[in-house]
């Protein structure tokens, strides 16, 4: 039997929706904003959107157990979500996959941990294995080594049988466990905060309810002043800029109080109009992910005159993009809502 529809969780999606929008600008930045204008307030614009959309993954994968109750639901989905991120590092980025690892990888590997652990072990369990990766991947770091510059390498600069030497080498897998873009140690953790809230979630606590407030008032308040006391040595990889290369223990903790009170402040605010072009990116995350990258590969970057901006123009240029993306946003929706029979893998690119 289909399991019958529910509702969208508005709050959920709008917090998608956030995360899309700040997360554009700072890939963007990446490619096309110049060097001496990636100021910290700008650095720090971009810097919550990964934690936030790793968190929302572990929380919808317990959100939706009532519905799905097999694990191969989680694990089709996450392998189908690690194809993808295969697919853009092939066929727009032209990279060898598999070796950086990439947020969608990330979110790939957590779907089907996060649906284990979360039917063995509960919420408090699991907050402590997340506290465990979150708080021990600095020491880790030191002991192993934390490699500031990640070398992508190219399909062309590479043949197939040194890929596959490479891709099973203990370079890659300390890339996946500890130094690559987003390795499980710490980000995993991430997601299982995400999934102890939504455990509670479905218990009946309430994202309205004021302890969550204070909850997440008092642990990011802590992980600022834990992060402005280590000062940790902070790099930009690749042109890219956020402030979690490497992530330290104040960043993490800071991190999970913002999105709780994210989480607070946008469940009183959901009905708001100001909230409706999150809410349009939020319901297609997946492919306005997709999109800002295909399009910053394919028409941004080959042209001269808009690589290498200064700050304001660079914002003009990102304002622009994220209209149009919000305007595509409401074309999916209204698409979506005519076509109530669209194939598996459509709906899975779409959102739903």
């Amino acid at each position: 039997m289909t399991p019958t529809p529910r509702p969208r969780n508005n709050t959920i999606d709008i917090l998608r929706g956030i995360a899309i929008f700040t997360m554009v600008a700072a890939n963007f930045s990446a490619s096309l904003l110049q060097a001496e204008d990636k100021v910290l307030a700008f650095r720090l614009y971009g810097t919550f959107a990964a934690p936030l959309f790793i968190f929302l993954a572990g929380m919808m994968v317990v959100m939706t157990q009532t519905r799905h109750r097999h694990f191969s639901h989680y694990l089709h989905r996450g392998l189908l979500i690690i194809g993808v991120a295969c697919l853009l590092d092939i066929i727009i980025w032209q990279l060898w996959p598999l070796l950086g690892y990439d947020v969608l990888y990330l979110t790939g590997l957590a779907i089907p941990c996060v649906a284990v652990l979360s039917r063995y072990c509960q919420p408090t369990a699991r907050l402590i294995l997340a506290a465990i990766l979150l708080l021990s991947a600095p020491a880790l770091q030191k002991l192993f080594g934390y490699r500031e510059e990640l070398v992508s390498v190219e399909l062309a600069a590479l043949s197939f049988p040194d890929y596959l030497h490479l891709l099973f080498s203990a370079s890659t897998a300390q890339r996946l466990l500890l130094d690559g873009w987003f390795p499980l140690i710490p980000w995993l953790g991430f997601a299982l905060v995400g999934s102890a809230l939504g455990s509670y979630t479905v218990k009946g606590y309430a994202l309205t309810t004021r302890s969550l407030l204070i909850i997440g008032l008092t642990t990011a308040c802590i992980g600022i002043t834990i992060w402005l006391w280590q000062q940790p040595h902070l790099v930009i990889r690749e042109g890219y800029s956020e402030l979690f290369y490497p992530p330290s223990i104040g960043y993490a903790l800071t991190a999970c109080g913002l999105i709780l009170t994210g989480f607070y402040a946008v469940a009183h605010t959901q009905h708001w109009a100001l909230h409706q072009p999150f809410l349009k990116l939020g319901h297609a995350s997946l492919f306005m992910y997709l999109f800002h990258q295909l399009f910053l590969v394919t028409v941004l970057k080959p042209i001269a005159a808009v690589n290498n901006l200064p700050l304001m123009p660079f914002l003009l240029l990102y304002v622009t993009v994220i209209s149009m993306m919000v305007a595509i946003g409401y074309g999916l929706a209204a698409f979506k809502q005519r076509q109530k029979n669209l194939p598996f893998i459509v709906r899975f690119l779409l959102g739903g």
